[in-house]
């Protein structure tokens, strides 16, 4: 395919069409309102192969769908339609809905003769797929140089060269940020290394097919993040790696140590590089890195905690809490080491910064994993249960079916007994747990309305793993704002507009407020305008306390 192109046009005189269809994968997070760095770093290679932003269409696969025959003539107007995807994870998303295979094929079909051509994760755990001219390798920005421009690809083992053109590539690949529809509320996910650096990786992740592997330096990063402040991006995850505690690491006796030294120049280089940044969080940290050497650990919470904002997490992957699911998946954490390391992060990063806590831990449990037993559901919840039992905080539990892709041979779990046990975890411990991360009255700037269903709005701050919030009444689309929890969830919770205007509320949103009600509600509708404490009280006749949710309430007209 290269020679046809290169026989007919010159590189720089190529039209493409880049599709972001969207990822995740164990090491990053590529569904919106998150922009991952491949499909970046792809626009960043065909711009640095001279093609001119005015001969490349951008447009994420939301786009495509919404306005199919418009992105279709298009797509055939171009020389190659490149598309970024790959879920090598269960997910479910409410910002976006990765492209699946079928699409993937169709959208081939539907352009041709244009060549389609597929990269990012997807090309680690997929066969050739019908509609497709070509399967990019591991990095597809490395790959589309070849493809397109007849660039050599460096040898698989030299890092270091892999990371130089990610260098470029990722400064040039900031350019794609404004195109973004969400603009400019979207999460830039920031790679600090590629590959799992265990000997030996889990069984069932797709980290363990990557043969390319490189550590970014701090400079490289940095320079990254410069450019994407200089274009307006101020939210920013350090998301794509598999364990940001050794990021830097060294290595001592065949086992890699934390080192400080290297996060803190991290989180200070981009803190210097983006001064106006509202979001910098991470993702992913293994509890067993951090209890090798917990003195170091503690002071990589304390810079991470320094320089974030608060609502970080950092997910453990713990995955189950059966030590024979564990040995037969090659896990390398432990139960009791990663409770260990809840201990310690719960210590440093509870703190709270106007009443969010800096830094929690995540726990993600798999199952129908190989060596999963009818007693393996119960082994976890009592593991929970110790969390509870400790007053320890966890901002999140995602528990998942594995995904069998690549082999993996996994158990089958019987749906009626994992939906029971999930509604087990629902009810005994995650609405516990999200009533102690987030009690009522807690103040939740800036939430993004992404859904409106009825008499209720859904939305959730930019960052890692925001918390799902509903807001009575119907908000717009795309509207920003400031609440405060009145209520919980099993994964979710409720809350309502702050300052309250009671005199502009609605019967919804006057029915959330805790003890009301429908009936005394449409009371309080009728009364409007309310003057103040004393008269709302008078109406509810004393029969509801709004001691906690009285300080937030406005009563202007």
């Amino acid at each position: 395919m290269n020679e046809t192109l290169i026989e007919t046009k010159k590189t720089r005189d190529l039209k493409v069409m880049l599709i972001d269809g969207y990822l995740d994968e164990p090491s990053c997070l590529g569904v919106p309102p998150y922009v991952s760095p491949h499909v970046r770093y792809a626009y960043g290679a065909l711009l640095d192969l001279g093609i001119e932003p005015a001969h490349l269409i951008y447009a994420t696969i939301d786009q495509l769908r919404q306005s199919r025959n418009e992105y279709l003539d298009a797509a055939r107007s171009t020389d190659a339609v490149i598309v970024i995807a790959g879920a090598t994870v269960p997910g479910r998303y409410l910002g976006g809905r990765p492209i699946s295979t079928r699409e993937i094929s169709e959208l081939g079909s539907a352009i041709h003769p244009v060549p389609l051509i597929l990269g990012g994760p997807i090309v680690l755990c997929q066969e050739m797929i019908p509609g497709v001219s070509i399967m990019c390798g591991e990095i597809a920005a490395i790959s589309l140089q070849e493809i397109l421009g007849d660039r050599s690809i460096p040898d698989k083992g030299a890092g270091h060269l892999w990371a130089e053109s990610i260098a470029r590539f990722a400064v040039l690949g900031a350019e794609l940020t404004p195109l973004h529809p969400s603009f400019p509320y979207i999460v830039c996910e920031l790679e600090t290394f590629r590959g799992c650096p265990r000997r030996e990786n889990c069984a069932f992740c797709s980290e363990g097919k990557k043969q390319v592997r490189y550590q970014r330096p701090v400079t490289d990063i940095v320079a990254e993040v410069e450019a994407l402040a200089r274009l307006g991006n101020r939210y920013y995850r350090l998301g794509c790696q598999s364990d940001l505690f050794l990021y830097g690491a060294s290595t001592r006796e065949g086992q890699l140590y934390p080192e400080p030294a290297v996060l803190r120049d991290l989180y200070q280089g981009i803190r210097q590089a983006a001064p106006e940044l509202e979001v910098l969080h991470m993702d992913n940290a293994n509890p067993a890195s951090i209890m090798r050497d917990p003195k170091a650990a503690e002071t990589i919470m304390e810079i991470i905690c320094r320089h974030n904002t608060p609502g970080d997490v950092a997910a453990f992957g713990l995955e189950s809490a059966d030590p024979v699911v564990l040995a037969a998946n090659r896990v390398e954490t432990s139960p009791e080491e990663t409770l260990a390391a809840i201990r310690l992060m719960n210590q440093i990063g509870g703190q709270r910064q106007d009443g969010i806590p800096r830094l929690l831990p995540g726990l993600n449990f798999l199952h129908g994993l190989v060596g999963e037993r009818p007693e393996t559901m119960q082994i976890n919840l009592r593991y929970l249960q110790r969390l509870l039992d400790e007053d320890l905080l966890v901002r999140r539990i995602n528990i998942r079916q594995v995904l069998t892709w690549g082999g993996y041979k996994a158990t089958r779990v019987a749906p009626h007994r994992f939906q029971a046990y999930k509604d087990k975890v629902n009810d005994e411990i995650n609405k516990p747990m999200l009533q102690k991360v987030f009690p009522i009255g807690t103040l939740l700037p800036n939430v993004h309305i992404e859904e409106v269903q009825g008499q209720m709005s859904f939305g959730r701050q930019l960052g890692t793993y925001p918390i799902l919030v509903g807001i009575p009444g119907e908000e717009s689309l795309g509207k920003i704002l400031d609440v405060r929890v009145i209520d919980h969830g099993y994964r979710s919770i409720t809350a309502l507009p702050t300052p309250f205007c009671i005199n502009q509320a609605s019967v919804a949103q006057l029915a959330a407020l805790p003890g009301v009600g429908r009936k005394r509600a449409m009371r309080l509708f009728l009364a409007q305008p309310i003057r103040d404490a004393h008269h709302i009280e008078e109406l509810l006749e004393g029969q509801v306390d709004l001691g906690t949710i009285l300080p937030w309430i406005d009563f202007s007209i």
